[in-house]
């Protein structure tokens, strides 16, 4: 334990043989949380003030090297502006389609530099959460990480006009120290830290203890932790080496196979959460959004799905398995924890 960060024991158990059986509203057997990534405007370019371009997740990057001294990457910068340009409308369409809502896991210089789109998603009622200021590292050290998280406070709140956002993270990084800055500058800011989705340990939500609590003392009043996926991932088309997808119906296959597992153990008494991850830039190519389009008929066909937001599961969860009476989940089997 330091003053930066604190450090949870490994649970390699969680809820054991038991998941908490039918956790969803109204009997639900299944929550579906649609996830969109949105980072084009907020990646690494000498626009924005960086040494080079953008080195990762587009179309080249497994061959294009990096730019670097200033130099910008016309044809990487393009596209990521695809991505808002003509996959962004793509996607609001097909959703309002369904009525559905996704979590917005927002860069927040991408709302400052992309227009009309924030407002119109908090318009069309989804979700606002952060993926952090700027899509890059966070800073070395506790006060950079901190300014760089009151930074994403204030650009979301400029760019939607709202107040109490973001209640909700992805970061994707596994250092502590991230986690203790947005505790702390949730203190700061007086927004309620809802959720914290940096985590890839389960299929449900669980609860850690809260990491500012720990180190600075007062009442612990849990993180919850509602878990991401990468399998479900639309980066898998961009994955090298033959771990990833290519076609369309590859990926479709990829969706369809694990909701009708989790569907399944949800008709058996265990319900489960499912993530579907977007990108602006990658999934709503005209060719691959056909299998996220397959992909929501089918699932719109079957009895007792809840599409929700991180947040609604957040707000569920709480009510149901509050922290006061549940602890972290780690404490349920501590005998074996080290």
């Amino acid at each position: 334990m330091t003053a930066d960060y604190y450090l949870p024991p490994r649970d390699y158990v969680g809820y054991g043989s038991d998941p908490r059986p039918g956790v969803w509203p109204n009997g639900k057997k299944i929550a579906v949380s649609f996830i969109l990534n949105y980072e084009e405007g907020a990646e690494s370019t000498p626009w924005n003030g960086d040494d080079g371009s953008c080195p990762s997740l587009h179309e080249l990057h497994y061959d294009r090297k990096a730019t670097s001294g200033g130099k910008r990457d016309g044809l990487v910068e393009d596209m990521f502006e695809y991505g808002i340009r003509q996959g962004l409308p793509r996607l609001i369409k097909l959703f309002r389609q369904y009525g559905w809502k996704w979590t917005t896991w927002t860069c927040a210089r991408a709302f400052e530099v992309t227009g009309p789109y924030a407002k119109m998603l908090v318009d069309d009622g989804h979700e606002i959460a952060c993926h952090g200021n700027r899509w890059q590292m966070h800073g070395t050290n506790l006060e950079e990480t901190k300014a760089h998280i009151h930074k994403s406070f204030d650009r979301l709140q400029a760019s939607t006009g709202l107040k109490d956002v973001p209640t909700g993270w992805f970061v994707g990084s596994g250092h502590q120290s991230i986690k203790m800055a947005r505790a702390t500058v949730h203190r700061e800011r007086n927004v309620p830290l809802l959720y914290c989705s940096d985590s890839y340990s389960g299929d449900q939500p669980y609860w850690a203890p809260d990491p500012y609590a720990m180190v600075h003392g007062g009442e612990d009043k849990g993180m919850l932790m509602i878990p991401y996926s990468l399998c479900t991932n639309d980066h898998l088309f961009f994955v090298a080496g033959g771990a990833g997808v290519s076609a369309p119906d590859d990926w479709f296959e990829m969706l369809k196979a694990e909701f009708d597992m989790l569907y399944a153990e949800g008709e058996r008494g265990a319900a489960k959460m499912m993530t579907i991850a977007m990108h602006n830039r990658f999934v709503c190519k005209p060719g691959r959004i056909m299998a996220l389009k397959r992909f929501m008929a089918y699932i719109s066909t079957k009895p007792d799905v809840w599409v929700c937001t991180r947040r609604e599961i957040a707000e569920f969860w709480r009510e149901k398995y509050p922290y006061e009476k549940e602890g972290p989940t780690y404490k349920l089997h501590s005998e074996f924890m080290a």
